[in-house]
């Protein structure tokens, strides 16, 4: 017995060592996903303004709110146990960093470090202005009473905001998170332009965009939903001016998610989206329809398997400088002091820096922050409106399938422009600087010192890989797929004998029809961009009615088979500005011949030469309130030899003193289009 427990502790003590050598390694049991709890809560607390004040978001607007259409909140998510990591959540234009910093003041006393805080808006334009936000854009216009007012809800907010946070603190309770990634495509870029400079705001659908929508959701020991974040680039300005308090489409998502998960508070923020408008705006219906889009692509994420967070493992952050352009001396400024402008105002602005500080700075201090959960998931948030760019580039330099950008947080030094918004020129360029209260316009470095600073705190665990794939939800999907089906929708429908004749002709046409668009006679027309057949951006050759004789032609190549007639060929374009005056429309030749005469119009059409030889056939597959842009057929009934190996067609004005117009487009890719306009006529 003595000898076996002397030879117990020989083989114990060898089974030391070769632990201690590293000889052999005991498995690391460790918690499987299923098993990670992390400490968790949420809250929302109701911010509507109780009093009469003026609102954020549009400088027209210098009254007091005369409505409200849905009620303000903050909301709030606290994720950990020791020094949690905050997030608040606005229904505001903007919360200036000042602000952040009087609530992080304050919650330190919780054991929260100021560096864990974020603090976002949604960006609903209305909403409350706040203390310091943009400032120039108020500055000598509003009154001492209105001042006061906005003091009064500023510190109302901030009271409000420190009670959500601890009533978020209270309901800390083990839950487990996880997260996905959907999309939604109802933001579009909002800046137009033509030929390479910014031309004003509305739906430039070739522009890019982030039609990412990551969601994090929280969920309690019985499975049930208590947090569910999500996140999309696009500006909160669907209702438009109206005077009227509300939280936009992100409060409508929010109200629509919180009743399909009753549990639940959810919380929207902002991705890269300041040049990103809700397309289409312009109401309330609009702003209900695209929250609807966001609750129910949150749904369909929640109810699949998300990816197992471990919580909030790292909070880091830096400060960045982004700079401007010099300065210009204080003479410039003593020349706008007077001006009763915006300029004006900020003169006054510039001219006290100079007396307090004795210069103007030429940088802008941008706080950064990330938290990563592990190796799973990176945030970033980033200060100010923040364009889309910042999107792109971040998702090619790291792992986007493991990363969620933020903006709107934590401060609002004002727009955040790219290399390319710079380049274009514009709003968030150049003029919007004022309203901020900066000097000038930012350098083009701006985009490489923000880009550098983020990839700085996340490159080693979060870098892209040397294969990645680009990221899919950076450009508006073609809506091409979709004007197929509707027309073959719209096929089906009743018509009248004049539209059925159309469409048989149509149908005729599209059965042998052959590309008619080449080379474009050089000196004709004037160029744009404009909706296609499908509603596409695109660039065109365009003439007006404005001058009678303006003429555009093109010429193409042809090998016709002999003897095969008649002859059909097809090109994509458009006709618009059908509110202006008629004039004697325009006249069509083919090689010279046989003028045919047509004018503007949104509904198909049938236009004839006098003796019937040739036809123009207009099929519209996109229109607005005044254009239109579809196919367009010529039908030939009795080609002559010439027409058989080489077509000029010419377009010219038979009026004058119209902005009436025709377009022809410089992409056509007819074959492949014919294609499937012959799968939807079938």
């Amino acid at each position: 017995m003595k000898n076996l427990s002397i030879k117990i502790i020989q083989v114990m003590r060898l089974f030391g060592l070769i632990i201690l050598c590293g000889l052999w390694q005991l498995p690391i049991i460790a918690k499987t996903d299923s098993e990670i709890n992390v400490q968790v809560g949420a809250a929302k607390v109701d911010v509507t303004p109780r009093e009469p004040v003026v609102l954020a978001g549009y400088g027209g607007r210098t009254k007091e709110f005369d409505g409200i259409d849905t009620s303000l909140w903050a909301r709030c998510l606290v994720i950990g146990k020791n020094e949690p990591a905050v997030i608040v959540v606005v229904d505001n234009c903007g919360v200036p960093g000042k602000l952040r910093s009087l609530l992080a003041k304050r919650l330190s006393k919780q054991g929260i470090p100021e560096k864990n805080l974020v603090v976002s808006a949604t960006h609903t334009h209305n909403a409350p202005n706040l203390r310091g936000y943009a400032p120039i854009l108020w500055a000598g216009r509003t009154s001492k009473d209105q001042e006061k007012r906005i003091d009064d809800y500023t510190n109302f907010l901030i009271d409000k905001m420190e009670s959500v946070v601890l009533e978020a603190l209270e309901k800390r309770q083990p839950m487990k998170l996880g997260w996905s990634r959907g999309s939604v495509q109802f933001g579009g870029n909002r800046r137009l332009i033509r030929e390479g400079k910014w031309a004003g705001f509305g739906f430039q659908r070739n522009g890019p965009v982030d039609h990412s929508l990551p969601v994090l959701v929280a969920r309690d020991i019985k499975g049930n939903a208590r947090a569910v974040w999500a996140n999309y680039a696009c500006h909160c300005t669907t209702a438009g001016s109206r005077n009227h308090v509300g939280g936009d489409w992100a409060g409508y998502a929010n109200e629509m998610i919180e009743k399909e998960f009753k549990s639940a508070v959810s919380l929207m923020t902002i991705g890269c989206g300041a040049d990103v408008g809700p397309q289409p705006s312009g109401g309330l219906e609009d702003a209900k329809k695209h929250g609807s889009s966001i609750a129910k692509e949150v749904k369909n994420l929640l109810e699949k398997e998300m990816i197992p967070l471990p919580g909030v493992t790292s909070v880091t952050g830096t400060t960045a400088k982004l700079p401007l352009m010099k300065p210009l001396p204080r003479k410039h400024w003593e020349s706008q002091k007077s001006a009763g402008s915006f300029q004006g105002e900020l003169a006054k602005a510039m001219l006290n820096q100079l007396d307090s500080a004795g210069s103007i700075s030429s940088e802008v201090n941008y706080p950064i922050q990330s938290w990563k959960f592990g190796d799973r998931l990176a945030m970033v948030f980033l200060a100010g409106e923040v364009v889309v760019d910042y999107s792109v580039r971040l998702n090619s330099e790291l792992d986007w399938k493991r990363l969620w950008i933020n903006a709107w947080s934590n401060d609002m030094p004002g727009y955040i422009p790219s290399k390319r918004v710079l380049k274009e020129g514009g709003y968030e360029a150049e003029f919007s600087q004022v309203y901020y209260g900066l000097p000038g316009p930012y350098l083009p470095e701006v985009e490489d010192t923000v880009v550098g600073a983020v990839t700085d705190l996340l490159k080693n665990d979060f870098g892209a890989k040397e294969d990645q794939e680009a990221a899919p939800f950076h450009r508006f999907p073609s809506p091409e797929p979709a004007t197929f089906k509707r027309i073959a929708s719209w096929l089906k429908e009743p018509k009248s004998e004049k539209d059925k004749a159309i469409v048989e002709k149509v149908r005729e046409c599209i059965r042998s029809a052959v590309p008619a668009h080449a080379t474009m006679v050089s000196g004709q027309g004037q160029g744009t961009e404009w909706h296609n057949f499908a509603g596409d951006f695109v660039e065109r050759t365009f003439i007006r009615q404005s001058k009678k004789g303006a003429r555009m032609s093109w010429t193409f190549p042809l090998n016709q088979e002999k003897g095969r007639e008649p002859m059909s060929l097809c090109f994509v374009g458009g006709l618009g500005w059908k509110t202006e005056p008629e004039t004697g429309g325009f006249m069509m030749l083919i090689n010279g011949r046989d003028p045919i005469q047509f004018d503007v119009t949104a509904d198909p059409a049938i236009w004839s030469s006098s003796n019937k030889s040739i036809e123009l056939i207009y099929l519209p597959t996109w229109s607005s309130s005044l254009d239109s842009g579809g196919f367009f057929f010529v039908h030939i009934l009795k080609p002559n030899a010439q027409e058989k190996t080489n077509v000029k067609i010419s377009v010219s004005s038979l009026g004058e003193g119209s902005m009436r117009w025709f377009a022809l487009d410089s992409e056509q890719k007819i074959m492949n289009r014919l294609k499937q306009l012959r799968e939807a006529f079938k």
